[in-house]
């Protein structure tokens, strides 16, 4: 045996496949050792444990045994063809693993956020996950508090039409915030300071008690460029320092 030459039992051990296992794929022509010992021994060579490597790459991605025969004996495929190739299937594999992880990550922050509504009612309504991406991030602040449970408890009984009328309501306010700040209102108008006060009576009212000093802190958040606050900007840069503006004012107004 050459200082290059591996028996079975060793070539077992590297990569972790069954004695077995090589056996069965000497017997069927997939992977012939290059040599044999005086006593009949089989005996593996670095070519013999790269192909071995290659097999084992095709089985992981769930290739059967005549496929990967025939692919490794293809002659239009060079051994760095093969590998590009595999490189490629790893990467398509990995891209949807990761989409699956992500899937489950989604599903996971929306039973957090109490969402009982299918993904595709998810989807139907929001139009993104972006409410169910932040709610790691919403319950690393507010996990525990009696704000918490308040939200997951309306959020849980909420039906599709439910949450398709918070949408909308959701939506007429932000787009009136918006429109104030195109036009030029100041934050403190108070035109713009009733919009405010209707956007923390809309918290209030469909997820938790909102009072000023509460809104003050999620204002706070907004402006932070957390959770809502990216959505706002989304819609027009500097909007989450207006809609801040706006309810630090209303605040302040309630008490004069």
């Amino acid at each position: 045996m050459t200082a290059q030459e591996h028996t079975v039992g060793v070539i077992a051990e590297l990569t972790g496949v069954s004695v077995r296992t090589l056996h069965h794929y000497d017997e069927i022509g997939l992977l012939e050792p290059s040599e044999r010992s005086p006593a009949g021994y089989r005996l593996y060579s670095g070519d013999d444990l790269r192909r071995l490597q290659r097999i084992l790459f095709y089985r992981e991605l769930g290739f059967d045994l005549d496929t990967i025969g025939a692919i490794l004996a293809d002659p239009a495929r060079t051994d760095a063809d093969r590998l590009r190739e595999q490189r490629a299937l790893l990467a398509a594999r990995a891209e949807r693993q990761r989409a699956m992880v992500a899937a489950i990550d989604k599903e996971l922050n929306a039973r957090k956020l109490g969402l009982s509504l299918t993904p595709q009612e998810r989807l139907e309504i929001f139009g993104s996950t972006r409410l169910e991406d932040n709610a790691a991030r919403a319950e690393e602040q507010w996990g525990g508090s009696e704000l918490w449970r308040q939200r997951q408890r309306r959020a849980s009984a909420y039906s599709a039409d439910d949450w398709a009328e918070i949408r909308d309501e959701q939506a007429g306010i932000h787009r009136r915030l918006l429109n104030a700040m195109a036009a030029g209102l100041p934050a403190d108008d108070p035109a713009v300071m009733d919009l405010a006060e209707e956007h923390r009576l809309h918290l209030h009212r469909r997820f938790h008690d909102c009072d000023h000093d509460v809104h003050r802190e999620l204002a706070r958040a907004y402006l932070a460029n957390q959770r809502v606050g990216r959505n706002y900007d989304d819609m027009a840069p500097g909007l989450s320092r207006y809609v801040h503006d706006a309810i630090m004012a209303n605040a302040d107004r309630s008490r004069s």
